[in-house]
């Protein structure tokens, strides 16, 4: 009963402390306005789920349905990130020192960690499902509410999911390597990997997805059994069939109540990872040491032990050590480039160098070029997700703030420095570009090299955190020059031709670049009012 009751207080306490801040409050806004997209109106342009050219009628069912579907994916990927900083938190704040001191048993803490995480991404399912049952009636097409066809699916489908996506969070932070960007990095593929496969098998969707399917071939035998989720722009009205729902057998939901057992596998295996935090213990104890012996260093032992009582007021001004005040701006960008790339080895220079060397070698047409390029701008991601935000991570932002004019200096110098290791590891792209005198893919260049660093300065700034800008890029990064997809590929094409996306817009290389360059030139006007008004406050 001990052991139920520590994980109960461990999970409520961790509860309260998140759904008290002001960023759960923006996190359930954005999801609701995920969830009004989910279900968009007839005439909208685009669906989130067809089946060829079939939509499902917005009866209870097709809602439930179709919205838990793209819960499920969605969370999956965002939740992760929004639940993984349970254990840092704890770590930071020194509250993992306290705990350290106390008999509460690993198992039972991550355990309670992992609750919380579940019982975060199930209140946000609990507001999905809300607005999907307000949009039913909104759409109006179906206006019979059955709310055991709209529950279900979130109840069988999307759940399990979460609880699997919680324990993984925990998992993660159990070990410093995957606590911050490189264990951000790491889950995005791995999303990746399980969402390209086997039509999303491992999230359990092809549940729904092949009911749909067959109550389709039933009505209409010319199905040819490809479907889609996601946002996606309809080149043609859709027809519509009726869906009744999925039929959750006993079969069927055994299979789902898997999802916790191995949740809670999860869990065990963390438990034999996680060190606890007297390794943290131990080092702030050796910390103080060396801090105690600093201040006896002779030079100011006269001062601290002053045994006689003789007052300090017999050290002169004159007698200090005068004060160089060095307004270098050049000087504050190295420093900013020396922090930066302090997390840099010397293994990370040597794979720069052979990613510089590969782009200056391949033809820029090539289709290994077409890979090499992208994977050299995505290298350094975690060098730049610590721009922004470095001063509010380590708590150094009023020890910053005392430097003249801090704002413009400070943010400049860093926002320089980010944009000289977008050159660096993107010069061989450019040397590449210069040589074939390719003006176009050297103007695409210019407009990365701007339009990097300012999301990730704004990214930083604004959120005070990494992850914001490491799961942003991602994605970008992955829909867009990594697949090439329209509008988000900043990395452009080779050669624009007649039948590409953009002169299919009416645009041309110089244009979208110049439309780069100016989102970049707004996310950096974004962080420094930012940092201003974060100044005033």
């Amino acid at each position: 009963m001990n052991g139920i009751r520590t994980i109960y207080h461990i999970a409520r306490a961790d509860l309260l402390e998140r759904i008290r801040q002001y960023s759960f409050l923006v996190t359930l806004g954005i999801t609701m306005l995920v969830a009004y997209i989910f279900v968009p109106p007839a005439d909208a342009g685009f669906v989130t789920l067809y089946f060829d050219k079939y939509r499902g009628i917005y009866n209870s069912a097709w809602v439930g349905g179709a919205v838990a579907l793209s819960t499920t994916l969605f969370l999956s990927l965002f939740g992760f990130y929004l639940v993984k900083n349970s254990i840092l938190r704890d770590e930071r704040t020194r509250v993992g020192q306290i705990i350290a001191s106390t008999s509460v048993k690993k198992f039972h803490y991550l355990l309670g960690k992992a609750l919380s995480n579940f019982a975060v991404l199930s209140i946000i399912v609990f507001f999905i499902l809300i607005v999907a049952l307000i949009m039913q009636v909104v759409r109006g097409e179906v206006m019979q509410v059955e709310l055991w066809q709209l529950l279900s699916p979130f109840v069988f489908m999307a759940l399990p999911v979460m609880a699997v996506v919680a324990a993984l969070a925990v998992l993660f932070e159990t070990r410093p390597v995957l606590q911050g960007g490189l264990g951000n990095v790491l889950y995005f593929f791995l999303y990746i990997i399980i969402g390209t496969s086997s039509s999303f098998s491992a999230f359990g969707t092809e549940i729904i997805t092949s009911d749909m399917m067959n109550e389709v071939v039933s009505i209409h035998p010319d199905f040819t059994g490809s479907y889609s989720i996601g946002i996606l722009v309809l080149e043609q009205p859709l027809e519509l069939f009726e869906w009744q729902g999925v039929e959750w057998t006993a079969a069927i939901m055994q299979q789902r109540a898997l999802y916790f057992i191995l949740a809670f596998l999860v869990i065990m295996g963390a438990t034999l990872l996680f060190r606890g935090f007297k390794e943290d213990s131990i080092k702030v104890k050796k910390e103080s040491g060396s801090s105690q012996q600093v201040v006896r260093d002779p030079a100011v032992a006269d001062l601290i032990d002053n045994d006689k009582g003789e007052s300090f007021q017999s050290i002169q001004v004159a007698d200090l050590t005068p004060v160089k005040v060095r307004k270098s701006f050049l000087a504050l960008v190295f420093a900013e480039w020396r922090l930066m790339m302090s997390g840099a080895s010397m293994v990370w220079f040597g794979i720069t160098s052979i990613l510089i060397i590969l782009c200056i070698l391949l033809p820029a047409s090539s289709a290994s070029q077409g890979m090499i390029g992208p994977i050299a701008w995505i290298w350094p991601l975690m060098l730049w997700s610590g721009i922004g935000s470095r001063e509010a991570r380590h708590q150094t932002y009023d020890l910053v703030a005392s430097t003249p004019r801090f704002v413009i200096r400070q943010l400049s110098a860093v926002w320089v420095s980010a944009v000289m290791l977008t050159c660096l590891t993107g010069s061989g792209m450019a040397i590449r570009f210069i040589l074939e005198v390719n003006v176009e893919a050297l103007a695409y260049w210019v407009a990365g090299v701007i339009l990097i660093p300012s999301l990730a300065l704004a990214s930083g700034v604004l959120t005070k955190t990494n992850r914001t800008f490491e799961v942003l890029y991602m994605i970008i990064w992955y829909l867009g020059p990594f697949n090439k997809m329209p509008f988000l590929n900043f990395m452009g094409e080779v050669r624009t031709t007649e039948d590409s996306w953009v002169a299919g817009v009416g645009l041309n290389a110089w244009s979208m670049s110049f439309i780069y360059i100016l989102i970049g030139i707004g996310a950096l006007l974004l962080a420094y009012m930012s940092r201003k008004r974060w100044q005033a406050l």
